[in-house]
C-alpha cells in the first residue's frame, strides 16, 4: 500500500471540538462497522464517561470516549476508566475505547489500562486511540478526511489507491453540468431591466452584497470542505434569492457540478445518479414538495435526507429558493402532517430582504463610478427600497396590469387566478380566452372589438422596460404579428401581487366551467377540483375531478371522496374512491382494497392491493396484501411481502406499524407485537411507541408490557413512555426509576413530560423541578412549561421572566402569551409592538382583548392584517362578531373566508346557516 507522505498528520487540535467528536463517530462507525451508532447525552451531560455508543456485528456495545487533549496523563486515563467501569453503562457495553487527540500514548497510560483490564476480566479496557492511531485508520478514509479538511488534504494525506477509487467515483457524475457552464436565466433568473441602448453591459447586473449572503457563503464553504448541506433562500418574489444562490456557488472549485431538475418527477428518477460535489438547485422548492400529493411530497423530503445524510455521497450542496406563503404550508403543516419535509427545512432557511436598507441604498449610489446603470436607475427609482423588484420589472408590471383596458385586465386576472388556484405555470391560450369571460360584464362583452383577445395578449405581453410583460407566450419574448402561441405564462411578481391581493376572490362559473374544459393537463383540472371544494364548490369540484379522471389524473376524485367521507353526507364516498382508483390514483385503490379487507371480501381486497401496488408500490399496499395473505393461510408469502416493505426505508417501516396498530382492534396481539419489532429493527424507533399507546387507554397493562418488551430491544423511548404511563397510574416510584433510566439514555425530555403530567395534578413543587433538571441539561423549551406552572400558581411576574426567556431562546409560541400577559395587564402598547404584524400574535392580543369586552376593538385590530392577505384571521372575526350578536357579519365574514379556502370556513358558514334567528 502505497503512502503519499506530504502530509504526515491531520491538525486535530484546529477543529471545533463538536467536528471532532463528529469526526471520530464516523471513522468508528466505518472502520468497526457499528450499527447503530450513536453519539451519547448533550454537551454538559453527566454521560458516565461515554461520548459514543455502537453495537458490532456479533451484538456487543462499544463505548468511545472522546478526548480532544494537548497531553493525556495516566490520571485523566483512571478518570475515564472508573467512570465507565463504576457508571451506568448504555445498553450493556462491555468494551471501552478512549480516543485522543495528541500523538503518542504515555507508557504510564497503557500499563494503568491494562491493570484495569486484569481488575475488570468480563469488560474490554485497554484500548487507547491516539492521533497517531487514528492518522493511520483515516489514510483508508478519503470520504471522512475530505468531509473534515477538503480535497486537497485528502489528495495529499489518504493512500493511492483508496483516493483514486473515492475521486474516480466522485467524478462519474450521471446528472448535472460543470457549475461554470450553468446558464444563470437557466436557472431561472430573472432578465433586468434595459437603460437606453447601452450594449456594453453584461446580461446580469453587477451583484451587490448584502448582510444575508454571509450565511450563504458559509453554507457554501461547508460544502467545499466536506459536507453536505441544504439551504433555502426565503423572500417574496424578485427579491434576490436566486441570483444570490448563483453568485455564491461561482466560488466552487472547477469540479463541481450543478444539476436543475425539472419537476418531481424527474428528481425522484435521478436522485440516486447525484456524485459527490454537486450543487442540487431547487428554484422554488415547492414544485418539488407541494404537489398536492402529501404522500410523494413526503417521499421527496425522505429522499432528499437520506442525500444529505449519506457520507459516500458528500458532499452535496442543495440550494432552494421559497417565497413565504409556500414556506409556511411546508414547514407549519399541523400534528404529524408534513413531518419528514418539516425536518427536512428545520433551521435551513435564509432570509433575504425584501428591500434595501438605507445604508444599502447608500452604498449603492455611492459607487456610481463602477456600478451598473441599472442598479443605479432602480436604487434611484425604486419605491421603498425595492430595488431587486425593481430591476426585474415589476412596478412597470403592474403599471401594465391597472391601466389596462376591460379585457386586457380580464385576461391577467384569469391568469392571476388560475396560478394562485393552483393550475400550472403554462396557461392555455384557449382556457385564458373562455375564462376571462368570466371577469366581463355584459356590456363589456358587447363592446368588446372582434379580436378582444389577440388586442389583450399583445398589450399584456410586450417588454416592460427591456423584460418581459405580465403575461408572455411560451416560447418567446413578446407576441408579434406572425406568432399564434398556444400557451402563456405569468411573469412571478404579478403572480405574487395576486396571490396577496385577490386572496379572498373567488371566480365566478364561467372560470371554473373554462378549467374543467381547456386547462392544460389533468393534474391542472385536479388541482383546481381542490381549489373549487376549499371553497364550498362541490359540484364545480366535481366537474373538475370527473373531467381529470377522464384523462387519467385521478387525484382531484380521492379529494373529493375524502371530504364526503369526512363529512359524514348521506352520499357514499366508495364509488369515487372506486372512480378515482380506476383512474389510476393509487391513494384511492389502497382505500378502495382497505374497505374491502375490513368487510371481509378478501377477494376485492387483493386485487385492488395488487392494482395498487402495480401502479405505483406504495407500502401500504404491500402491507395491505400482506395482511389479506395472513387472513387466508399463506403466511410466508406475507412474511416475504413484509421483509420488502421493511427494506424500503423509514416509509415502509412505518406502513408496517400502522399495520400492527390495526391488528390490535383484531385481537392480534402477538402478530402486532412481531410485525413491530420487525418495524423497529428496520429503523422506526417510534414503532413500539405507537403501538403501546393504541393500548394505553383499553388496555394499560398490555401497553406496558409492549414497552418493557421495547426496552429489551434496545428502543430507548421505552423508559420515558414507561416513566409517564406510570405516573398517569399513579405509581410514583417506577415512574421516578423509569425517568431516571432514560435520563441515562439522552432521553431528557422524561423529565419534561413527567413534570407535565404532576404539574397536571396539582404537584407543582415536583413539577418545578423535574423541569429545572431537564432545563439544565439543556432542554431549553421546557421554559415554557415553568412560565406556564408559575402562571397556574399565579406568580404572574415569574411566569412573564419565564416566558421572555424562552421567547428569547427561540420558543416563538411564548409570545403569545407575553402578548396575552401585556394586553390584560394593561401594557396595551408593548403587547401591540410585539405582535406586530404577525397574524398568530394578532389573533392572540384580539382574543385578550375581546376577554376584557372589546370587541369592536379586538376587531379593529385584525382588519389590517386581513387586508393583507391572512384570511385565516376572518374565522376570528365571525367569532368576535356572534359573540355580539352580529349573525349577519358574522355570515359576511365567513364568506370572505370561505371564498379565500379558508380550512373549515365552509363548514361554519354551513351551521351557521342552519340556525334558527332568536
Amino acid at each position: 500500500m502505497a503512502i503519499d507522505g506530504k502530509i504526515g498528520s491531520l491538525p486535530f487540535h484546529d477543529m471545533a471540538w463538536s467536528d471532532f467528536e463528529r469526526l471520530v463517530w464516523e471513522l468508528v462507525q466505518a472502520v468497526e462497522h457499528l450499527s447503530p451508532c450513536h453519539r451519547y447525552g448533550t454537551p454538559g451531560q453527566a454521560q458516565g464517561g461515554v461520548d459514543i455508543t455502537g453495537r458490532a456485528p456479533d451484538g456487543s456495545w462499544s463505548a468511545f470516549q472522546v478526548k480532544q487533549v494537548a497531553q493525556f496523563t495516566a490520571t485523566a486515563g483512571k478518570k475515564a476508566l472508573e467512570l465507565f467501569v463504576r457508571g451506568p453503562r448504555p445498553h450493556g457495553a462491555t468494551r471501552l475505547v478512549v480516543v485522543i487527540s495528541c500523538k503518542g500514548t504515555r507508557a504510564q497510560v497503557r500499563d494503568m489500562a491494562h491493570s484495569y483490564q486484569n481488575r475488570y476480566p468480563d469488560l474490554t479496557l485497554g484500548e487507547v486511540w491516539d492521533g497517531e492511531h487514528l492518522g493511520r485508520l483515516l489514510r483508508a478514509q478519503p470520504r471522512i478526511v475530505a468531509r473534515y479538511f477538503g480535497d486537497d488534504v485528502a489528495r495529499r494525506f489518504c493512500d493511492s489507491d483508496v483516493l483514486e477509487a473515492f475521486f474516480s467515483a466522485a467524478g462519474a457524475a450521471s446528472v448535472g453540468i460543470p457549475v461554470a457552464a450553468a446558464d444563470p436565466f437557466g436557472l431561472e433568473i430573472h432578465e433586468a431591466i434595459s437603460v437606453g441602448d447601452d450594449t456594453r453591459e453584461g446580461a446580469l447586473p453587477r451583484y451587490f452584497r448584502r448582510p444575508f449572503d454571509d450565511a450563504l457563503e458559509a453554507a457554501v464553504d461547508q460544502a467545499h470542505s466536506g459536507q453536505s448541506v441544504i439551504k433555502v433562500l426565503l423572500g417574496d418574489s424578485s427579491s434576490g434569492k436566486s441570483r444570490a444562490a448563483y453568485e455564491a456557488i461561482q466560488r466552487l472549485p472547477e469540479e463541481w457540478r450543478l444539476w436543475h431538475p425539472a419537476g418531481q418527477d424527474e428528481l425522484l428518477g435521478s436522485l440516486d445518479y447525484v456524485a459527490p460535489r454537486t450543487v442540487l438547485w431547487l428554484n422554488e422548492i415547492n414544485r418539488y414538495l407541494l404537489s398536492g400529493d402529501t404522500v410523494r411530497d413526503e417521499r421527496v423530503a425522505d429522499r432528499l435526507t437520506e442525500l444529505l445524510r449519506d457520507p459516500d455521497r458528500a458532499p452535496v450542496l442543495v440550494l432552494g429558493t421559497a417565497w413565504y406563503e409556500h414556506w409556511s404550508t411546508m414547514t407549519t403543516a399541523p400534528g404529524n402532517e408534513r413531518t419528514r419535509t418539516k425536518s427536512l427545512l428545520a433551521r435551513c432557511r435564509i432570509r433575504v430582504p425584501e428591500t434595501f436598507s438605507e445604508s444599502e441604498l447608500s452604498a449603492l449610489t455611492a459607487e456610481s463610478g463602477q456600478a451598473d446603470s441599472r442598479i443605479l436607475l432602480a436604487a434611484r427609482l425604486a419605491e421603498s427600497g425595492h430595488v431587486i423588484q425593481y430591476l426585474a420589472g415589476g412596478p412597470a408590471q403592474l403599471e401594465r396590469y391597472e391601466t389596462g383596458s376591460p379585457t386586457a385586465r380580464a385576461v391577467l386576472e384569469a391568469a392571476m387566478d388560475a396560478r394562485r388556484l393552483g393550475h400550472g405555470i403554462d396557461l392555455p391560450r384557449v382556457f385564458l380566452e373562455a375564462a376571462a369571460l368570466a371577469y366581463l360584464t355584459p356590456l363589456q362583452r358587447d363592446l368588446a372589438p372582434r379580436q378582444w383577445f389577440r388586442q389583450a395578449v399583445e398589450y399584456l405581453s410586450a417588454p416592460c422596460r427591456g423584460v418581459r410583460g405580465p403575461l408572455a407566450p411560451v416560447p418567446g419574448f413578446a407576441m408579434t404579428d406572425a406568432q399564434e402561441p398556444n400557451h402563456f405564462r405569468l411573469s412571478d411578481f404579478i403572480e405574487l401581487h395576486a396571490r396577496r391581493h385577490r386572496s379572498m376572490v373567488c371566480p365566478a362559473g364561467e372560470f371554473w366551467s373554462a378549467v374543467a374544459r381547456l386547462s392544460a393537463a389533468a393534474k391542472d383540472k385536479a388541482a383546481l377540483s381542490r381549489a373549487a371544494l376549499a371553497r364550498g364548490r362541490t359540484t364545480d369540484a366535481e366537474s373538475l375531478a370527473l373531467a381529470a379522471a377522464a384523462e387519467g389524473e385521478g387525484g382531484g376524485l380521492f379529494g373529493l371522496a375524502e371530504w364526503i367521507a369526512g363529512h359524514g353526507t348521506d352520499e357514499d364516498a366508495m364509488p369515487y374512491y372506486e372512480l378515482a382508483g380506476d383512474a389510476g390514483d393509487a391513494q384511492a385503490q389502497v382505500v378502495v382494497a382497505w374497505r374491502h379487507e375490513r368487510a371481509g371480501r378478501l377477494d376485492d381486497a387483493e386485487a385492488w392491493y395488487r392494482k395498487a401496488m402495480q401502479t405505483s408500490g406504495r407500502f401500504d399496499a404491500a402491507v395491505g396484501l400482506a395482511s389479506v395473505l395472513t387472513w387466508r393461510g399463506h403466511t410466508k408469502a406475507a412474511a416475504r411481502l413484509y421483509g420488502r416493505v421493511l427494506e424500503s426505508g423509514f416509509f415502509g417501516a412505518r406502513a408496517v406499524e400502522y399495520q400492527a396498530r390495526w391488528l390490535t382492534e383484531r385481537g392480534q396481539h402477538e402478530l402486532a407485537l412481531l410485525l413491530t419489532t420487525w418495524s423497529f429493527e428496520a429503523g422506526n424507533t417510534e414503532a413500539f411507541t405507537g403501538l403501546a399507546w393504541t393500548y394505553r387507554y383499553k388496555d394499560t397493562q398490555r401497553a406496558i408490557d409492549v414497552l418493557l418488551h421495547a426496552a429489551e430491544a434496545g428502543d430507548t423511548n421505552a423508559p420515558r413512555e414507561l416513566a409517564w404511563i406510570y405516573e398517569e397510574e399513579g405509581d410514583s416510584v417506577r415512574a421516578d426509576h423509569f425517568c431516571e433510566v432514560a435520563v441515562s439514555l439522552g432521553e431528557t425530555n422524561a423529565l419534561r413530560g413527567l413534570g407535565m403530567i404532576r404539574r397536571s395534578k396539582g404537584d407543582h413543587c415536583s413539577a418545578a423541578a423535574l423541569f429545572w433538571r431537564a432545563y439544565n441539561l439543556g432542554l431549553g423549551h421546557v421554559l415554557f412549561e415553568l412560565a406556564d406552572l408559575r402562571e397556574r400558581e399565579g406568580k404572574l411576574k415569574q411566569a412573564e421572566r419565564l416566558y421572555w426567556c424562552a421567547f428569547r431562546e427561540g420558543q416563538q409560541y411564548a409570545a403569545n402569551h407575553l402578548v396575552r400577559i401585556l394586553e390584560t395587564s394593561g401594557r396595551t402598547r408593548e403587547a401591540e409592538e410585539l405582535a406586530g404584524d404577525s397574524s398568530d400574535l394578532l389573533r392572540a392580543l384580539a382574543l385578550a382583548r375581546a376577554s376584557r369586552g372589546e370587541l369592536d376593538a379586538a376587531e379593529d385590530l385584525l382588519t389590517a392584517a386581513i387586508v393583507r392577505g391572512e384570511a385565516d384571521l376572518l374565522l376570528t372575526v365571525a367569532e368576535f362578531r356572534q359573540r355580539r350578536g352580529d349573525l349577519a357579519g358574522a355570515k359576511h365574514a365567513l364568506g370572505k373566508a370561505r371564498d379565500a379556502g379558508v380550512s373549515s370556513a365552509a363548514d361554519k358558514l354551513a351551521k351557521l346557516l342552519e340556525e334558527k334567528p332568536g
